[in-house]
């Protein structure tokens, strides 16, 4: 019986804009590959108060290299005598599925695959879609078959290091968004119950800062509407009662990752944290992004693409309320959207699964 090969990819939480399920979707639909999905869950020992998950919420994983329980990781130093629960699962994934390669979305997944390849001496390609805008402080070596980017900038940061070029592919990100007409976006809003008039996207996971930046664009007394992303119930109840005492301001409120994109697309602006997947949508939906600083990388991405002219960065969540009336009453906002556009023309899932399907085992 005839047997498609298998891409293994491996994930983990901290995965976002579901790119493992679009990836997966974009290379079955080629027909020439299937591809399994595995989370951390399945191969990783993280707990709920693990060192990992704490770095994960402060957007400091890429740090989790240097924790002092991997160093023998990151120095190729392995006096193991036997492997860890995560190895031995990892080894039991490939066995079990027989892929042609491991195709990792995360730095966690990255650097467990690694681990286990070295240690258990696998000759497993792997391929690492690096989802930055800039080089991460981390390690890497030629135990990575294929490094794809998502721009010229980090494929030289990175032959600097010493890896070599043809080992890295600048493609983009997996995160697309088609951009509605204005008759359709009209349509849209209706349809979601929005007047016609500028929505705020507000995309933020600490409360805390979900609270002050409702509360300062309440304070704006109802000049845009606002689509927030809160998953918590108990905390949409709050805040949808302060804005019904907004004359003018219609504010929706998003429970799930799932419909988030629904509601982004009708959207003329968001105030985000720094979400890879939010910011690449927002580039092709041609929608300006205000970011609130994060960690040390986002802070380093988010300068970068400032510098290219792709979004606004807000230091402090005060300083979303003066670059909201920025986009609202200059020609700042049409900018920061057409440069976006431009800078995504030549990137689709399509074309990063089509390289995947394509991708030769040497």
């Amino acid at each position: 019986m005839f047997r498609k090969p298998i891409i293994l990819i491996l994930t983990s939480r901290d995965e976002t804009g579901n790119e493992s399920r679009r990836l997966k979707e974009a290379i079955q639909k080629i027909g020439t590959h299937n591809a399994v999905i595995i989370s951390d869950e399945r191969f990783g020992k993280a707990t709920k108060s693990s060192t990992l998950d704490r770095l994960m919420d402060s957007g400091q994983e890429y740090q989790y290299l240097l924790e002092t329980k991997d160093k023998s990781v990151v120095k190729d130093l392995f006096k193991i005598s036997k492997f860890s629960k995560r190895i031995t699962r990892i080894v039991n994934l490939l066995k079990r599925f027989r892929p042609e390669y491991v195709l990792c979305l995360t730095p966690y997944s990255h650097h467990a695959m690694i681990e286990a390849k070295k240690r258990a001496k696998l000759h497993i390609p792997v391929i690492y879609l690096m989802n930055t805008f800039t080089a991460p402080k981390m390690s890497l070596d030629d135990s990575t078959n294929v490094i794809i980017v998502e721009n010229p900038d980090i494929k030289q940061e990175l032959v600097r290091t010493g890896l070599r070029s043809k080992d890295i592919m600048t493609m983009g990100l997996p995160y697309e968004m088609t951009k509605l007409s204005e008759e359709e976006k009209t349509n849209e809003k209706k349809e979601l119950g929005l007047p016609d008039s500028k929505t705020v996207f507000i995309n933020f996971k600490d409360k805390k800062i979900l609270e002050e930046i409702f509360s300062l664009m309440l304070d704006q007394g109802g000049i845009v509407n606002l689509a927030v992303y809160c998953d918590d119930a108990k905390l949409r109840m709050q805040l949808a009662a302060r804005a019904n005492k907004v004359e003018g301001m219609t504010a929706l409120f998003i429970q799930s990752q799932d419909i988030v994109d629904q509601y982004l697309r009708v959207c003329d602006l968001a105030i985000t944290r720094y979400d890879q997947s939010v910011i690449y949508k927002n580039f092709h939906l041609g929608i300006p992004s205000i970011v609130l600083d994060g960690g040390e990388q986002s802070k380093k991405d988010i300068q970068y693409l400032m510098n290219q002219g792709l979004l606004l960065r807000a230091k402090e969540p005060i300083d979303t309320v003066a670059l909201l009336y920025k986009v609202i009453h200059t020609e700042e906002g049409s900018q920061i959207a057409k440069a976006g556009e431009k800078w995504v023309e030549m990137s689709s899932t399509d074309n990063i699964a089509q390289f995947l399907a394509s991708y030769i085992v040497v």
